[in-house]
């Protein structure tokens, strides 16, 4: 899973990165071992590891960043946090389940998504993109503005995965794609839909890992969860920005699709594939 790419130029932030990956990366891997003693012993080791290992990584990179008057400081801190805290809430749902196979796999899908695009997004001091200016009146306009801004920037950061096309319109989907709906809170409450079509889960899961998906489960689950989770917190801060306060919730797959070919939203093409987003504010 490590790329050359995912370097900033600070070596014991880039070594310690490097052994995230790896240890992750392993994590990936014996997920296909058939001995369940095997994959509970590797869980509690990765746990044991990203307990110990990340404390000790967040604050030297905290005090790295301090040291050159890094102008997100203190917002790359609440990143840290809120990774220790659903650490937390993922170990204990492990302990719950006695380590069943589903719960491995959203352990290992949230893993790699929120540390493939942390540390090659929040982790690489990019300069600040302007905003898109308020061409459009209503607000529903403007949260599809920020939310197709802020997707293809992910999803490049991400996985390298180029939108080749961005088309203001619902897409309509299929019974294989796989939707995550994020709610939003603020000055507006309502939800936003993303919709992965299946060739594009398997895809972004091989760009992530270089491995194979072979199924469509937990782990793909927890995975576009996640991302679809930092597509809306990035698209939230742009909100955010522009003066309306936004805010949101945690994703969750859905089943239900009625009404959302209704809304306002846009898709994306890439060669990897189609993802939609859909917006609904009140």
């Amino acid at each position: 899973m490590w790329k050359e790419t995912y370097k900033i130029g600070v070596e014991f932030i880039d070594r310690q990165h490097k052994d995230l990956f790896d240890t992750t990366e392993k994590l990936l891997r014996i997920i296909q071992d058939e001995n369940v003693l095997t994959r509970k012993q590797e869980c509690v080791n990765t746990i044991t590891f990203l307990k110990d290992y990340c404390v000790e990584h967040f604050a030297a990179e905290e005090a790295y960043q301090l040291s050159i008057n890094y102008s997100e400081a203190d917002t790359h801190k609440v990143l840290h946090r809120v990774f220790v805290t659903s650490l937390g809430r993922l170990e204990n749902k492990l302990n719950e389940n006695d380590f069943d196979m589903p719960t491995i796999k959203e352990f290992a899908g949230f893993l790699m998504t929120w540390l493939s695009y942390h540390v090659a997004g929040a982790d690489q001091k990019l300069k600040k993109q302007d905003l898109l200016p308020h061409d459009k009146a209503s607000a529903v306009a403007d949260y599809v503005e920020r939310f197709a801004q802020s997707a293809p920037r992910v999803l490049k950061t991400m996985a390298g995965v180029t939108a080749s096309n961005i088309t203001y319109s619902t897409y309509h989907g299929t019974t294989d794609d796989v939707r995550i709906m994020v709610g939003l809170i603020g000055d507006y409450s309502g939800e936003a839909v993303f919709t992965f079509t299946k060739e594009i889960t398997y895809n972004l899961f091989k760009q992530i890992t270089s491995m194979t998906l072979t199924a469509i489960d937990e782990l793909a689950y927890s995975a576009l969860s996640e991302i679809a989770n930092i597509i809306s917190g990035d698209s939230a801060s742009l909100i955010s920005e522009s003066g309306k306060v936004c805010d949101i919730k945690t994703p969750k797959v859905i089943s239900d699709f009625g009404g959302i070919d209704n809304r306002s939203g846009f898709y994306l093409d890439t060669e990897y594939g189609r993802i939609a987003i859909s917006i609904s504010i009140e």
